[in-house]
């Protein structure tokens, strides 16, 4: 083992803080936290900064990730600081779909651990200027607490990006053809 650079077997566990078996805790706090993060990709989705920046505590930290990289390849510190993310999105993407499969938590008085499954589509021009859409399977590992006025919050989320392949697109707002 490299103690510099993980293998690829130390790369193949998503990083962040990840819910181990079955998920436990009142059912009311796991539906909130079920809440928080189709919310995260209700926000993302939408570009809304506001909703964006209000499902992060205010020392939160979020890290994107890429399988095939050692280090993150972005790092974001700070709730007031996340709405860079809808931005990014909204410079480079005209359209994006986050579908958030399984979620799995542990609760703990305040505070809990998550994880969870999506599959996030991103529509964009490709070099010779045809719709494409940048498909991506994430793992999402999460850190959560409880704020004072009783609202679950991100403390960290490690965005994992497990794969990702680029398709050719129609019907789409890009599109000048259609395919049907």
């Amino acid at each position: 083992m490299n103690a510099t650079k993980p293998d690829a077997a130390e790369r193949a566990r998503p990083a962040g803080p990840l819910a181990a078996g079955r998920s436990a805790g009142d059912p009311a706090d796991r539906l909130a936290l079920r809440d928080l993060v189709e919310s995260y990709a209700a926000a993302a989705d939408a570009r809304d900064e506001e909703l964006f920046v209000s499902l992060f505590a205010d020392d939160a930290v979020l890290q994107v990730r890429y399988a095939d990289l050692d280090e993150p390849a972005t790092t974001v510190t700070g709730a007031a600081a996340m709405a860079v993310i809808p931005r990014a999105l909204r410079a480079r993407y005209p359209e994006t779909f986050h579908l958030v499969g399984n979620h799995r938590c542990q609760v703990d008085g305040n505070s809990a651990v998550g994880e969870t499954y999506c599959e996030a589509h991103h529509l964009h021009l490709d070099a010779d200027g045809e719709p494409a859409d940048l498909r991506m399977v994430i793992r999402y590992a999460d850190a959560y607490v409880r704020g004072g006025d009783g609202v679950w919050r991100f403390a960290r989320r490690t965005v994992n990006a497990r794969w990702q392949q680029v398709g050719p697109v129609t019907a789409s707002a890009l599109s000048t053809r259609r395919s049907v």
